[in-house]
């Protein structure tokens, strides 16, 4: 078993975010019902045996688990970035419905989601044990100082602590600690979340192999009641840091580079190719000749991978739930490597959307069957809840896929649709089982015929003969992207009767630029009341409005709150004493006579004058928001922000009306 001495493991007391649905639904007996084993692997591409999608590659455990049940060929995403497609995978909700489409968007704030179960809290509703260990929602490595919390969410990430009775590594955290942290620059790009390398290091004490061993060794016990374990493998995820082994496997010398075509972003709309400019990763790659090196590092990490998952299926077949669970493996997204000069994921094509998926359930699926229908993440909700044979909940997107699973030969009646960008910048794409067609948010369009162009090489969307296709594919789009935050007009933001404006805020608040509040020559007054947690919530911030170039935040640096202002590019701060653990009660004010203060009652007060004499010089050109990464703050004056965690009671601005004009003597 692991031992629990190797990694730096916290015991955390953390407030659960609120979910209401855990509340307000009876939790029925499970008895008699089949256990899940859902395994998802983080950045998988079609790089696995039986998908074909290098010929390289080595997944013997893969293409046992495929051969097991039913693998789907035309499998995809709803998102090709972590966050959003983990949400909707495990929400049962597209992105255009929850409002969540970015890496640093907290789902658990989302105003769709209030009272919508996710699929593990479902399931514990429905009196399953839930336990998981690894990343199922988002969350990552925690950067060079494996932190817990950080950019992108650090190794706790945006963690739902009531979905699960058991977490490894310990409640409130995803991913264990990695023996080797990211950032060693083996690979000499100097890029920290992109860097690969062998490492000497034994598997089970890797990150994953933490978690695989933990996963196996609760599959080799008997449960006192059907389970849903959720296993999330890191791995082939960035920085490839896998043992020396794995590397081993593929010479450099032999690596075979991804078919592309040179001018294969010629007939591609400008929306799509932003990412092709000067100093970009494509480039980079090329210049330091790392383009092999790359691709070794993507297929060791995904050999490593499938070393993981074959442990927990040897687990699995040798323990007492070999007969009756049911086991789902896939991946959140794919992954580029050089195909359209893309590295990483995003955008809408081929290579970042198909992922892998095999579903094996004893008594439904037969060994060794193939579907080539169209299907996606947003699937495998209500799948899992008619195999188990429990109520669906109401709000799912999805459509089940037990006819698939029942007849390999039936017809999925929709296309599966990944999205890109939210609001009124969301694009679209609909893959069927021979066109992908994508229509981009300013109208312009792509379309491949896979049966003649697999590498989708050549866009035909211009051609009329392919109107009828292009319409009836769009008609599956679609057709509004909600919004996860409040409206301008449920937070409230008409004036009092004297000029002064008084916001109540909620975590997840957002104001566009047009329905944010007016600071231009006013001042402002904040309140807040929080229960702080030092080891999530040291670097959050709670509020605030406008850019670097002018604007302004309430946010925490090292546990101490910060009142910072921004104008031209320039930052001017005052920082309070550090905060205690539990409740905590902060003020704040920038008013109009040159000051700024902030003050902790009854502990300590700091003022300080501000950048400017008479308000705000001019209305910032960003909104405001509350407990967002970062807002104002730069990635690298605040590398560890992270949206803020725990429980807010109080969050209230008043901005002051606007200073009266003196009038001069002899006007």
């Amino acid at each position: 078993m692991f031992a629990p001495g190797r990694f730096l493991l916290f015991s955390l007391c953390f407030i659960p975010l609120a979910s209401p649905a855990a509340a307000k639904v009876k939790t029925r007996s499970a008895a008699g019902k089949p256990n899940v084993l859902f395994i998802i692997a983080d950045d998988l591409r079609d790089y696995v045996g039986w998908m074909g999608g290098h010929p390289q590659t080595v997944t013997p455990n893969m293409d046992r688990l495929a051969k097991m049940g039913m693998r789907f060929t035309n499998a995809h995403c709803n998102f090709a970035l972590c966050n959003p497609s983990r949400t909707s995978l495990l929400t049962g909700m597209l992105p255009s419905s929850s409002g969540v489409f970015g890496n640093e968007q907290d789902w658990r704030r989302s105003v769709q989601l209030t009272d919508r179960a996710t699929l593990p809290e479902h399931f514990k509703n429905m009196g399953f044990a839930t336990a998981a260990g690894g990343k199922i929602f988002h969350a990552n490595h925690g950067g060079p100082d494996g932190l817990l919390t950080g950019w992108h969410g650090g190794r706790r990430g945006f963690e739902q602590d009531a979905a699960w009775e058991t977490r490894f590594p310990e409640p409130g955290i995803q991913i264990p600690d990695m023996p080797i942290h990211t950032g060693q620059n083996f690979n000499g790009l100097n890029i920290w979340h992109w860097d690969w390398g062998q490492i000497n290091v034994p598997d089970e004490l890797t990150d994953d192999g933490a978690v695989t061993t933990w996963a196996a060794g609760f599959l080799r016990q008997k449960s006192r009641k059907p389970f849903f374990l959720s296993v999330g493998l890191y791995r082939p995820h960035s920085p490839w840091y896998v043992p020396q082994k794995y590397y081993d496997m593929f010479p450099l010398e032999i690596i075979r580079l991804p078919e592309v075509k040179a001018d294969d972003l010629e007939d591609v709309p400008a929306f799509a190719k932003t990412h092709d400019k000067p100093g970009g990763h494509h480039e980079l790659i090329l210049k330091n000749a790392k383009w092999k090196e790359a691709v070794r590092g993507y297929l060791a990490s995904v050999a490593f991978c499938d070393a993981m998952l074959g442990q927990l299926l040897d687990a699995l077949a040798s323990g007492p739930n070999a007969k009756n669970t049911i086991v789902v493996f896939t991946s959140d997204h794919g992954w580029y490597l050089g195909e359209k000069k893309m590295w990483h994921k995003g955008r809408l094509w081929e290579e970042a959307t198909r992922i892998p998926l095999t579903i094996y359930a004893p008594g439904i699926t037969k060994e060794d069957t193939v579907s080539d229908q169209p299907v996606s993440l947003i699937d495998l909700y209500p799948t899992l809840c008619d195999l188990v044979k429990v109520t669906r909940p109401e709000h799912l997107d999805g459509q089940s896929l037990l006819p698939l699973l029942r007849d390999p030969s039936a017809k999925s009646p929709r296309p599966a649709v990944t999205t890109m960008g939210g609001g009124d910048r969301a694009s679209y794409a609909a893959r069927s089982d021979r066109w992908r067609y994508i229509r981009y948010a300013d109208g312009s369009e792509e379309l491949y015929d896979h049966q003649n162009d697999p590498h989708e090489w050549t866009n035909v969307a211009s051609e009329i003969t392919h109107e009828a296709v292009k319409k009836d594919l769009a008609a599956f789009f679609p057709k509004e992207f909600k919004q996860a935050s409040r409206t301008a007009e449920q937070i409230g933001v008409k004036p009092s009767d004297d000029g002064s404006l008084h916001l109540k805020l909620q975590i997840g608040d957002e104001l566009p630029p047009q329905s944010s509040p007016q600071i231009q020559g006013r001042g402002l007054f904040i309140d807040t009341v929080f229960d702080y947690n030092p080891l999530v919530d040291a670097n959050s911030t709670l509020v605030s409005q406008g850019s670097g170039q002018m604007g302004w935040a309430l946010h925490l640096v090292a546990g101490k709150p910060t009142l910072s202002i921004f104008v031209d590019g320039k930052t001017t701060s005052i920082t309070g004493d550090g905060l205690l653990p539990g409740s905590c009660n902060v003020r704040a004010m920038i008013d109009a006579d040159g000051l700024m203060s902030m003050a902790v009652p009854g502990r300590s007060e700091v003022l300080a004058p501000t950048p400017f004499a008479n308000g705000f010089p001019s209305q910032p050109q960003q909104g405001m928001a509350a407990g967002l990464s970062f807002g104002p703050l730069s990635r690298e004056a605040f590398p560890n922000s992270t949206p803020w965690d725990g429980k807010v009671q109080r969050l209230r601005i008043t901005i002051m009306p606007p200073k009266e004009t003196v009038a001069q003597p002899g006007n």
